[in-house]
């Protein structure tokens, strides 16, 4: 029973909070309001009324005239008391609801009974001694005792006036309720044109709980996601300039020494076939780079485009996943003239990644050892594990070179980001001529 209690008890309030409910509320207080303005105007109305003619004499001089009128009708239509038919028509057209006529203490007529006169001489004879007239008829004089409805007519206009005034004040309530939620619609439509032309700093303003106040929190929502989705739009249309911008300083400095070496070869300065040799790997050397430029930047348009991106993440074992790569990485190294050491214990964890992920990620850092590691020092590969996350730490000494080597680094964004698809951690450290790299991936064991 308490728990229905509590179930209507909601569904009330939250009738109250919606707009039909507000609507109801208003049309309800304003109609109270309404009929207790027309309850006090009726009774001060009254009051006024009823005070005028008690302390005037307009009812007295009113009834003066109509008993005056009733005389000139008697002697133009020579009428008599009996002439019950012809008296009744006059008080028709007269302000007058009631008339009685007596003689000698007999009632004569009765404005409201039509009959023979048998019928008025059965009937109990009252005597009204001090508001009686005398007029003259047609027979001889009689007493005519008349009351005339001469207020009601004031007490009309007075009622008239006061439905007129309460239905103008309830009219004038509720539209005043209603307009402000208009004006709250006129707002949100205003705001809502300040989206469409572009500014989405302008929050929507949040009135009530009503649908309205629902409907403006959720083009609020609405602007947010907006304003996210163009600031993220724009992070990648800048990203996507920089990368452009680094591409073409990077291929700039390999084909200008590529045309360069060319030109030598097409001239007649070497003509030994040791310096022709010679440029010739040079040309072969920088045609590589370029090359391993394009690949890393089609690699890098592949991974950052999500709209061919699926869901193949998959939980395998920490050595199931890495310890046939490192060993084709450590083989690779070891083919272009590097040296490794190793230090790789698998312990019992299970992580979830996306192979082919992993397989990309060993290729790019793969190449950027072999671009940037020192052959003279070892690179050390092991494998971490700290604070509930396993990975592969990597660490080598870095390479002098006589040319620096430019790059736009898409290889390690490439890294960064498929790390962060696959919920790891990718940490860079250099401490001067030490380049140490984490890949950590969170662990269950």
């Amino acid at each position: 029973m308490g728990k229905i209690w509590i179930s209507a008890k909601e569904k009330v309030c939250c009738f109250v909070k919606s707009l039909v409910g507000e609507l109801v509320l208003l049309l309800f207080v304003s109609a109270a309001a309404a009929c207790l303005l027309f309850f006090i105007l009726n009774i001060a109305m009254g009051a006024v009324i009823n005070c005028f003619f008690t302390n005037t004499s307009y009812l007295e001089s009113v009834e003066l005239k109509t008993v005056q009128k009733l005389q000139d009708y008697v002697i133009q239509n020579n009428l008599r008391p009996s002439d019950s038919r012809k008296l009744s028509e006059w008080v028709k057209n007269q302000s007058v609801i009631y008339m009685e006529i007596y003689r000698n203490d007999t009632l004569l007529y009765v404005s409201d009974l039509l009959g023979d006169e048998d019928d008025y001489n059965e009937m109990e004879v009252p005597y009204y001694r001090d508001s009686y007239y005398q007029l003259i008829f047609a027979d001889g004089k009689a007493e005519v005792f008349l009351q005339g409805a001469f207020a009601y007519r004031y007490h009309m206009y007075a009622l008239v006036t006061e439905l007129l005034i309460s239905f103008l004040v309830f009219m004038i309530l509720f539209i005043l309720g209603v307009r402000k939620r208009i004006y709250y619609i006129q707002i949100l439509q205003n705001e809502v044109g300040i989206m469409q032309g572009g500014c989405l700093e302008h929050p929507v303003t949040v009135t009530g709980e009503d649908e309205l106040a629902g409907l403006a929190d959720d083009l609020n929502q609405l602007r947010l996601s907006l304003m996210y989705n163009f600031e993220k739009e724009n992070e990648l249309r800048q990203a996507n300039q920089n990368l452009i911008i680094g591409v073409a300083h990077d291929l700039r400095t390999p084909l200008t020494a590529l045309t360069m070496y060319v030109q030598i070869l097409m001239t007649d300065v070497c003509k030994d076939k040791n310096m022709n040799q010679y440029y010739l790997d040079k040309v072969m050397l920088k045609a590589v780079q370029m090359k391993e430029l394009s690949d890393r930047l089609f690699e890098y348009c592949q991974v950052m485009d999500k709209s061919k991106e699926e869901n193949l993440e998959e939980t395998r074992t920490f050595q199931s996943v890495f310890s046939d790569y490192l060993s084709e990485m450590v083989l690779f190294l070891e083919s272009q003239g590097l040296h490794t050491v190793t230090e790789l214990d698998w312990k019992k964890a299970a992580v979830v990644v996306r192979m082919d992920y992993i397989a990309r990620i060993i290729d790019n850092l793969s190449m950027n050892l072999v671009r940037y590691a020192s052959r003279e020092k070892m690179i050390r590969i092991r494998t971490v594990y700290e604070n509930n996350a396993t990975g592969i730490e990597i660490c080598n000494t870095i390479r002098h070179q006589q040319e620096p080597m430019e790059s736009s680094k898409i290889g390690m964004e490439n890294v960064r980001y498929m790390m962060e698809a696959m919920n790891g951690e990718c940490l860079e450290e250099i401490d001067e001529e030490i380049y140490r790299l984490r890949l950590l991936f969170p662990y269950q064991l």
